[in-house]
Formats: C-alpha cells, structure tokens, sequence
C-alpha cells in the first residue's frame, strides 16, 4: 500500500469528517441541540480548533488501523464492516456514556447514533475504495 494512498486517505476521511459532522450536528440535529442549549457552549464559544484535531486523530487512527486489518477481499464489504467497526468502537459507546451522564433527551441519543452510523459506513467504504488491494 503506497504512502500516497495512504495520506490520501487520510486527507479525505478528514475532510469528509470534517463535512459530515457540521451536517450532522449543526443541521440535522440544530433543533434538538437547542432546546439543551443551555448544556453546550455557545456557538461563539465553541473551541472548533479541538474539533478539528478531533477529526484528524479519527482520520489518522482510522485509516492507520485500516491498514492493518486490509483483507484480500472485496473493498465494499470490508469497508462497510471496518465502518461498522469504527461505529461500536468510537461512537457507540461515547454517545452512550455522554447520555448516561449527562440531561439530553433519549430522542437526541437515537439520532445521534443513527447518523453517525451512516457517517461511519460511508467513511469505512471511502477508507476502503482508496486503500483497496490493487
């Protein structure tokens, strides 16, 4: 697997990271968010800096982890169980805990986790079409 690929990758989960979590959560979920906003910072107090490194940890950490686990088989099914993977590794359980934790409304949870899990097959299919075994 060449170096280019690999940071093409890298580069392209992040934008998309970086793309999808602004459509997830500041217009797919805005509603929702505002009637907890008093849970959240501001939008002129959001520290986006952290977001962003946020997203490239997940980029780099993702497709480095991709990388080792590349099967000689199908890219689709590979990148559709790896974003599965991502999903119940990263997700899941973050979203679970933060619920458990803190006063957002159940409604919240479930749509957090359900576009999220679309987020991550999408993401776990364009770590693999990139990185597929040529």
């Amino acid at each position: 697997m060449s170096t280019a690929r690999v940071v093409t990758a890298i580069v392209v989960v992040f934008v998309l990271s970086s793309v999808f979590g602004t459509i997830i959560h500041a217009f797919l979920l805005k509603a929702d968010y505002e009637q907890i906003a008093q849970l959240y910072r501001t939008a002129a107090d959001t520290k986006f800096i952290f977001i962003w490194i946020g997203y490239l940890a997940f980029s780099v950490g993702s497709v480095w982890v991709y990388t080792k686990g590349v099967e000689d088989k199908p890219w689709v099914g590979q990148g559709l169980r790896f974003g599965l993977a991502m999903w119940l590794i990263l997700t899941l359980p973050s979203f679970l805990i933060a619920y458990a934790t803190e006063p957002i409304p159940q409604m919240l949870l479930v749509k957090q986790v359900g576009y999220e899990l679309v987020n991550r097959l999408v993401l776990g299919l364009v770590t693999a079409l990139i990185l597929q075994k040529r």
